[in-house]
């Protein structure tokens, strides 16, 4: 999966890393608010967070899971431009707060950071169809995003169906369904916590194309 930290090099990233100043944020933290000035990139070092829109009404929209190595942040680098997004942390999370002239300065120009941006952009883009897909293929798309994000092994999603109900726009009722699917099919273990157990499973729920 592409990152920053992998697009810029270990030597570019390690700098970027250096140029700023750490923080830890808890579960459920908010490290950036939708509509707040900007002015900050945060460079994440560990754990997992949610990229979230307010679409008008209140609801809160899943727009992307970002991981270590990735940027967060950088649609809006001046402290004149509002957020256009929340990030929540899905774990424990470390991150750099450096601004865009420092992180400019420590890639060598910002022509790494606008790269980047466009990865990403691309990626939301993808999301699109996945929004009019079933919902089997929606649950199913997060939950990969939220592992493929994780470290190396970690198969579990930190996340209650309550809570990817609201990250999915769907009824709590639908998301139970569609997670118990999951485990009569062997992709999730049963227990109370979601862990993933086949991955491949997953990838071929979301090619799926039932509805409801």
């Amino acid at each position: 999966m592409q990152t920053f930290r992998t697009l810029v090099g270990a030597r570019a990233w390690a700098a970027v890393v250096a140029a700023g100043t750490a923080r830890a944020y808890p579960p459920g933290a908010a490290l950036l608010r939708q509509g707040e000035p900007g002015g900050q990139v945060l460079a994440l070092l560990r754990g997992r967070v949610r990229v979230m829109v307010d679409d008008g009404s209140g609801a809160q929209l899943l727009v992307s899971v970002r991981g270590p190595g990735d940027l967060v942040g950088e649609l809006a680098p001046a402290a004149c431009v509002a957020r256009t997004a929340s990030v929540v942390a899905l774990d424990q999370c470390t991150a750099v707060a450096l601004s865009s002239a420092a992180l400019d300065a420590a890639v060598a120009g910002g022509g790494a950071v606008r790269e980047y941006l466009r990865i990403k952009l691309v990626a939301m883009v993808d999301q699109v169809p996945v929004a009019h897909a079933s919902s089997r293929a929606r649950v199913a798309r997060l939950l990969l995003e939220v592992i493929d994000h994780g470290d190396d092994g970690d198969r579990r999603v930190p996340l209650s169906q309550e809570a990817i109900a609201r990250a999915l726009g769907m009824a709590r009722s639908t998301v139970a369904e569609q997670i118990a699917d999951l485990r009569r099919c062997g992709a999730l273990r049963s227990g109370p916590r979601l862990v993933v157990v086949d991955r491949d499973e997953l990838v071929r729920r979301t090619r799926s194309s039932p509805t409801g």
